[in-house]
């Protein structure tokens, strides 16, 4: 006989009760003890490649990896992070039995803060976590990595400028484990040194990351070292301006091009030399190519042959000439859009169903109310002799307009879920492949929560400025990082819009071009090779443009570009696509906003966080921009069909060819500030503002191949536009002055006092000599033409290197400098 039978009845409910609660005990508290034994079984370590470092706005790479001891485990890595801190990055995870794997988390960091904790997390519970640390970077701040078999040497002679705020460069030992497999999370280094590690030692996905990032604007200096040339055999041809093929020794006179003065004890040196492939030599040996640099895409890769360790080389205080030329400081605008997004973040907002309504129809509705509800309430009232209905008549027109009013705006907000999308996708001519920075608004016409799926192995998170509601509170974004990825509950407000932004690869159409610059005009042919139409096609050469139009599949259109700068400080936008006019109503049909989109996108890439929107796009060459209509990525809504819209910039860099008689002035020729011990020291794109104390700037012409021989050297002060036919010839003078040292400009004996018209001394390195040379003080206005100009010129770069000296004290000064280069290039 069962026992519950045998005993009395309340006890027998008292203990089929007591199953009951252990039954269901077992049920609840079986996942809980399941996940205890998995999180004592797990083990899981973290870390931040680039040795921790990053960037607000740029992605970081998080390698985690576990240890599973125990039974199986699926959930999810999650971290908080973004700008605001509100947006959660996830990854599937898949741990087996005794499994060891590693994963890698993308995710963008918070603006404050040094840690953030990675956790584990299946069913709900978190079954492990880990606290990983990274250091923040300024946006405007310059990222050197040095990958090196021995680091400190080449990082103890870098001794690069602060930037305009006054902050150092910030300088990372790195090894390969260190750098990422995707290129968006290179986005925190601007410069990499390369020195005796094996290229070979680069994944696939490593290496295609380093030639995107490159291609973005990143520049790689590969120096020589003590482990020969077949350290570089993982470069693959098309990376390197030439492959080094012996061992050379060379004088030290071959070097001053690149790093000016000589010591006195320079000695022979040993370089790598060969034949130069692509772009223009630094330094020769013979007929052998020792150092050179190519322009690739956006940025560039330089080879220099010999050790910039060498001891003599290391002493000298002049290799801090060459560091800062090779590696110049980071500067905003580009094809990539950095820390601040609020102009392409503005684009995406331009619908047709987020525009204010029309003036016109608002009068008209205000109009209708006051007369419906006035007089002709009141006339009709009185013909009815029912005046006192008033208090009827009044509220119900009253209701009956509100309801007129909310159709009115429903009708202009439309009824159509709309996915918009804004997208700058860099490439270049001849190639197929590139990345995208694509932000992607979803306009809901109802209060709704969505699921975006984002196909393409897209990269999500919230807009670098946030991503904000109606009452301005931060939204949260839920991220699961894949193919797809996928944003969940993506919540969006009556009649608004949410906006997400999305790093991939991308398709590019097939362009190509022959450009050549000749007689002081760009010249050439631009084909579209691809199945589409590119719309506003436009060559910009730093703040000049030539606007071809549009260009049908197939076809090919000449270009002819005279490079004049930008003398009147017009937007480049609004010299692409002309003015704008946000009161005109035609702004607010289909092309016009298309228009204000591509306005805003063009004013992004040219924007400077210091000075604004500056003109010009920050490239070393020409750049094609051009614009198509078709989505780039393929975004999806699950269980809702969306109406698409999209607006598409390809930013394509193009080679130029120079050669023959040139003349570099204006947007042909570069500017990086090398040195200053002024008191204070800022350089925008126009002008130049020192305190007392010497600022030296290199001015380069862009790339050519061959040599340079120079004919002429123009340059003037504050004004005078350049090359000139009547210039002033002017001679460096054959004894520099002595500057006074006290107020009385009596001491020492013979001094020079300061001029006060606001004009610098200057100084001009004689490249034949060694040495600097003082000219005679300039005055404003007048241009001046360099005496025996080949002295002054290197022939391998056509640089000229210019020291700006103020010997006042007392006084500040801010001028403008223009200067043009003439020569024969063979």
């Amino acid at each position: 006989m069962p026992l519950a039978m045998a005993l009395p009845r309340p006890a027998a409910r008292w203990i089929r009760s007591l199953g009951t609660l252990l039954i269901v005990a077992a049920v609840l508290l079986g996942p809980m003890a399941a996940t205890t034994q998995a999180a004592s079984s797990v083990k899981m370590e973290a870390r931040v490649l680039l040795q921790g470092h990053a960037r607000v706005g740029s992605w970081m790479a998080i390698q985690v990896a576990f240890t599973n001891d125990g039974p199986a485990v699926r959930g999810e890595i999650r971290l908080a992070g973004g700008a605001s801190g509100r947006t959660r990055f996830s990854v599937p995870v898949d741990l087996p039995t005794n499994s060891r794997q590693a994963y890698v988390l993308h995710a963008q960091p918070p603006s404050f803060g040094r840690s953030v904790k990675v956790e584990l997390v299946s069913g709900g519970s978190t079954v492990a976590s880990a606290d990983v640390t990274y250091l923040i970077h300024d946006a405007a701040q310059l990222v050197v990595g040095v990958i090196a078999e021995q680091p400190q040497g080449i990082i103890a002679e870098l001794n690069l400028e602060p930037n305009q705020n006054g902050i150092t460069p910030a300088i990372l030992a790195l090894g390969i484990a260190d750098l990422p497999e995707r290129l968006e999370a290179w986005g925190t280094l601007d410069r990499i040194i390369w020195q005796d590690v094996d290229s070979n030692q680069l994944s696939t996905d490593q290496l295609a990351a380093l030639r995107g990032w490159i291609a973005g604007g990143g520049q790689l200096v590969i120096a020589g070292g003590t482990a020969g040339i077949g350290t570089l055999s993982g470069f693959p041809d098309d990376l390197l301006p030439y492959r080094p093929t012996a061992t050379l020794t060379v004088a030290p006179t071959t070097l001053t091009g690149l790093i000016g003065e000589l010591p006195t004890d320079a000695a022979d040196l040993p370089a790598q030399g060969g034949t130069l492939r692509d772009g223009r030599p630094l330094a020769t040996s013979g007929d052998r190519v020792i150092a050179a640099q190519m322009d690739y895409g956006s940025g560039a890769v330089t080879v220099l042959g010999f050790d910039p360790a060498t001891r003599w080389l290391a002493a000298t205080r002049d290799i801090d000439v060459m560091w800062r030329r090779l590696l110049p400081g980071r500067t905003a605008g580009g094809p990539v859009v950095g820390s601040d997004d609020s102009q392409i973040v503005n684009a995406v907002n331009q619908l047709a169903s987020l525009a204010l309504p029309p003036i016109g129809g608002l009068l008209l509705l205000i109009g209708g109310y006051i007369l419906l509800i006035g007089p002709i309430n009141y006339l009709i009232l009185r013909r009815l002799d029912r005046r006192e209905l008033a208090w009827i008549t009044m509220p119900v027109l009253i209701v009956a307009f509100a309801g007129a009013s909310y159709a009115f705006g429903t009708t202009l907000r439309g009824s159509d879920l709309i996915v918009n999308e804004v997208a700058v996708v860099r490439g270049a001519p001849g190639a197929t492949e590139g990345s995208a920075q694509v932000y992607v608004g979803v306009f809901s016409p109802s209060r709704s929560t969505y699921q975006l799926e984002v196909h393409g192995s897209a990269l999500l998170a919230a807009p670098s400025t946030g991503d904000f509601t109606g009452n301005g509170d931060p939204n949260s974004l839920d991220i699961v990082q894949g193919d797809p990825a996928l944003v969940r509950d993506l919540a969006v407000g009556f009649s608004s819009l949410r906006t997400v932004r999305a790093d991939a690869p991308a398709t590019v159409p097939l362009v190509t071009t022959k450009l050549t610059f000749e007689k002081g005009i760009v010249t050439g042919t631009v084909t579209n090779a691809s199945s589409i139409t590119l719309e506003k096609v436009a060559v910009v050469l730093g703040g000049s443009v030539a606007v071809i139009g549009d260009m049908p599949a197939g076809s090919s259109k000449d270009v002819s570009l005279r490079p004049t700068g930008n003398p009147f400080f017009q937007s480049l936008s609004d010299r692409i696509f002309g003015q704008v006019f946000f009161g005109d109503s035609a702004s607010l049909n289909d092309e016009g906003l298309r228009m204000r989109v591509r306005h805003a996108i063009v004013d992004q890439l040219t924007y400077d966080p210091m000075f604004g929107t500056i003109g010009a796009l920050n490239a070393n060459g020409p750049v094609l921009l051009a614009w198509g209509r078709d989505e780039v990525l393929d975004v999806r809504v699950q269980g809702q069909s969306a109406r698409r819209n999209a607006n598409v910039l390809y930013y394509l860099p193009v080679g130029l060819d120079v050669s023959g008689t040139t003349t570099f002035a204006s947007d042909l020729i570069t500017a990086t500030v090398v040195s200053s011990d002024a008191a204070f020291f800022s350089k925008d794109p126009s002008s130049v503002n020192m305190g007392a104390g010497s600022a030296t700037i290199a001015y380069r012409p862009i790339g050519f191949r061959g040599s340079f021989a120079a004919s002429e050297v123009q340059f003037s002060m504050n004004g005078a536009s350049l090359p000139s036919a009547s210039a002033t010839s002017v001679a460096p003078l054959d004894v520099k002055p002595v500057p006074c040292t006290d107020a009385t400009n009596a001491n020492p004996a013979g001094c020079t006092p300061p001029h006060l018209d606001g004009i610098p001394e200057i100084e001009v390195f004689d490249v034949d000599a060694g040495a600097w040379a003082r000219l005679p003080h300039l005055g404003q206005g007048t241009v001046y033409s360099l005496d025996t100009p080949a002295r002054f010129v290197d022939r391998s770069t056509g640089q000229v290197l210019i020291r700006f000296i103020n010997e006042s004290a007392d006084q500040g000064l801010g001028f403008q400098f223009q200067i043009s280069i003439s020569g024969v290039i063979s």
